[in-house]
């Protein structure tokens, strides 16, 4: 769990700590901010590799992909930091996309086979505590620095701390390559199908807020970039608070129910964007509410995903990567045309009614499956 905490928030920081910068990353690089966003959109679209990460490591073990996927977070972020070429910058920034799910998927299943159903939603919540803290660390530093520096300085920051992620698994988590290829063949039911794409629906409507939220800062409340790196302390406390709640009660009322309860709530929220006008205390109330009702929903449903396949995890929760990737490359896309037409309530509304299909299928979905809450299998 050490080893995971270290190396899942670097691997996390190198992915967050370019959205609220993306206008000064985009002045420092000398390009535009919605050429930046695209480069945003690209490098979420590095989930699609992930069925060839299920498959490797029924091969090498889920271990070797782990520090295979953070020497990638390191070499990513030091290319950014290093050049003053778009062109290269943008490949590092892609390479951390790509290699963030190779770490991810193998992880999560790592725990699936070690952890029953009926605690597995706890531990997942714990470990995706390093979402915001990965914000918590890294983002209000950055917004100092660049402040005093440069658009560089997030970059080297991650860099460091993805050197001591790698170090860390190296040391944290034994080796665990198998002594014979095992393939996991997966059969895609309609449960599993209706989960896939109630994923890329809410991820879609999380993106779209995602990347036009430090725009809408500067250019609504006139906030620095030190501004708006003190306001993701809001974003760290809400994110906290619904990852929090996922491992301490999804075991308690049902992970399904989880799911439920964070889809209503990120509704309302999504809708309330239109709300906000200028008032900076209605904006902090309705960040807060979306981020923490997006993490519940997320994060519960991982372990629920987790389980809807356990003779072949690995290769579920790859596509489950690749729904999240799809959906955040689609709400990227989208983010900056409906920002520039109807500003962040109109990119709001198409996030709550992505999040209502989503619901729906979530539904459908748990209505016909069921869980065994026996021991888990060892992998």
């Amino acid at each position: 769990m050490v080893a995971v905490f270290v190396a899942r928030t670097a691997a996390n920081s190198g992915l967050r700590v370019v959205y609220p910068f993306l206008p000064a990353i985009a002045r420092g690089l000398s390009v535009s901010v919605p050429m930046l966003a695209a480069i945003v959109a690209l490098r979420n679209l590095g989930g699609l590799t992930t069925p060839l990460v299920a498959r490797i490591a029924e091969r090498t073990g889920r271990r070797r992909l782990m520090v295979a996927a953070m020497i990638a977070v390191t070499a990513g972020c030091a290319l950014s930091a290093a050049t003053s070429s778009f062109a290269v910058a943008a490949a590092g920034i892609v390479v951390v996309g790509i290699a963030k799910p190779g770490f991810d998927i193998p992880m999560q299943a790592w725990f699936g086979d070690r952890v029953p159903f009926s605690r597995r939603g706890r531990v997942i919540g714990i470990t995706e505590l390093t979402w915001a803290l990965s914000l918590a660390v890294i983002v209000p530093a950055s917004g100092f620095l660049i402040a005093a520096t440069s658009w560089r300085a997030p970059f080297v920051l991650v860099t460091l701390l993805a050197g001591a992620g790698t170090f860390a698994v190296l040391r944290g988590i034994d080796s665990d390559v198998p002594h014979k290829r095992e393939p996991r063949p997966l059969t895609l039911t309609s449960p599993r199908k209706l989960m896939l794409a109630a994923t890329v629906l809410f991820s879609t409507a999380a993106e779209i807020p995602f990347v036009v939220y430090g725009q809408w800062l500067e250019g609504t409340f006139s906030l620095s970039v030190t501004g708006i790196g003190l306001f993701t302390l809001v974003v760290v406390a809400a994110e906290l608070s619904g990852e929090a709640m996922v491992a301490v009660m999804s075991d308690r009322i049902g992970i399904r129910r989880m799911i439920i309860f964070g889809l209503v709530i990120s509704a309302v929220a999504y809708a309330s964007f239109s709300l906000t006008g200028d008032s900076l205390v209605r904006a902090i109330l309705t960040v807060a509410v979306w981020i923490a009702a997006f993490e519940v929903t997320i994060v519960a449903t991982i372990p629920f995903v987790s389980e809807l396949a356990a003779e072949s995890r690995d290769r579920l929760l790859s596509l489950l990567a690749v729904a999240i990737a799809l959906g955040r490359a689609s709400g990227a896309l989208l983010a900056q045309p409906l920002y520039s037409v109807g500003g962040i309530g109109i990119a709001g509304g198409l996030s709550a009614l992505c999040v209502l299909v989503a619901l729906f299928l979530v539904q459908r979905a748990g209505r016909r499956v069921q869980f065994s809450h026996g021991p888990p299998q060892r992998g």
